[in-house]
């Protein structure tokens, strides 16, 4: 998965984080059913800290993108 942040932007990283996803979602890069990377692993790649991570995922799912699955992690999941 690609995400791009900009990191001199005003908008806060979590929702930046939001966005791509939702824009991958919309684009079918990102495919129903598909699970997200872990919160650590992310937030290594893009060298953010894990509570942005959680917060971007909190936001997803309270939107209705992304549900909570004990075994498999953030499931992209279109309410």
């Amino acid at each position: 998965m690609l995400i791009e942040i900009d990191f001199s932007s005003d908008e806060a990283i979590y929702q930046q984080l939001c966005n791509q996803i939702i824009l991958g979602i919309a684009t079918s890069r990102i495919k129903e059913g598909e699970s997200l990377p872990s919160v650590r692993s992310l937030a290594d790649d893009i060298g953010i800290n894990m509570h942005t991570v959680n917060k971007a995922d909190s936001v997803l799912k309270q939107e209705g993108f992304v549900r909570v699955d004990r075994r498999r992690g953030v499931v992209v999941s279109i309410d």
